[in-house]
């Protein structure tokens, strides 16, 4: 049975311990690493990514600016947006290239911008349509081709972004309690294809669409599943607001979640480590598009004898 994460308020003695880029750790925040049984929260999950990203981006991961204010609320993306045009100008993984060429882009998702995307901004919202075209420009995704002509990337684009998904994110708006709430993590790949449709298990080349797929790996099987069909969907919007008129290009199932076999925990907290290892483990591998089977044969192959079963 699982207990619900450990959730500390930050008071006014409890200052910034660390600011890595974007990511801020408070001392409550390092403190659940001393707990045998304590969840990890979102600003931990966040720094790991917010290196992996690095990681991902720069040939000397250990060496990072010092972190933009960030905002808060409706301001989440416009947030996300400045911390990727910076990245943009940065790395080395395709973004900034002539317009034309073939790019491959990762991009390593806060889990408080999907938190917001999912209880914080809903169709009803005056701006809702705003935000996601915010979020679409933050993270920089394709412009996808539409029925009407309009300007879209030219070459091809390959984008990947590994998104953590938390149990609460499939909970209504009105359950929504506090953000960081939930029992349990798990990790989506999403992957984006401009010139491919992306299938299970294999790739089929269909310049007339745009190829979307997730995967999902759950270290406690089915437990997330629910929550990661409901982030998948609103991704899919994400994806749309780049341009009007660009549902003929995507495939009715595009938000169609793969459930795929991953290492299991062997207790009721070590599912955030496992989320982080499975993202670092997948973003090893420089190609896209690869075979569900081979994201799996990896993760067997990474996990093995580190503490986790095979799911």
């Amino acid at each position: 049975v699982m207990r619900a994460m450990t959730m500390t308020a930050n008071n006014e003695n409890d200052k910034p311990l660390l600011t890595y880029r974007d990511a801020v750790v408070y001392p409550s925040d390092l403190a659940l690493l001393d707990s045998p049984t304590a969840w990890l929260n979102d600003a931990c999950i966040n720094f790991c990514l917010t290196r992996l990203q690095h990681r991902r981006t720069t040939r000397n991961p250990d060496e990072g600016p010092p972190s933009p204010e960030k905002g808060g609320g409706g301001g989440a993306a416009r947030g996300e947006r400045k911390r990727r045009k910076r990245i943009g100008e940065e790395d080395d993984d395709g973004a900034g290239k002539e317009e034309g060429e073939n790019r491959s882009e990762d991009l390593f998702v806060d889990p408080s911008v999907i938190s917001f995307l999912m209880h914080q901004l809903t169709e009803g919202d005056d701006d809702y349509l705003e935000e996601l075209s915010n979020l679409n420009a933050a993270w920089n995704l394709p412009r996808l081709p539409t029925t009407s002509g309009a300007q879209h990337d030219r070459g091809r684009r390959r984008k990947r972004a590994f998104v953590p998904v938390s149990d609460q994110f499939g909970a209504s708006r009105s359950a929504f309690v506090r953000p960081g709430g939930g029992r349990h993590w798990s990790m989506l790949l999403w992957e984006i294809d401009t010139h491919r449709e992306i299938g299970d298990g294999c790739v089929r080349r269909s310049d007339a669409s745009v190829g979307v797929s997730f995967r999902h790996f759950d270290s406690c099987r089915g437990c997330n599943a629910s929550a990661a069909r409901a982030v998948a969907r609103k991704l899919v919007d994400v994806l749309r607001a780049s341009s009007s008129g660009a549902d003929g290009v995507l495939a009715e199932n595009a938000a169609e979640v793969v459930e795929c076999r991953a290492p299991q925990q062997r207790n009721g907290h070590d599912c955030g480590v496992f989320a982080l290892g499975i993202a670092e483990a997948l973003s090893s591998l420089d190609e896209h598009g690869v075979s569900k089977e081979r994201h799996e044969a990896l993760l067997r192959s990474r996990f093995e004898g580190g503490g986790g079963d095979d799911g």
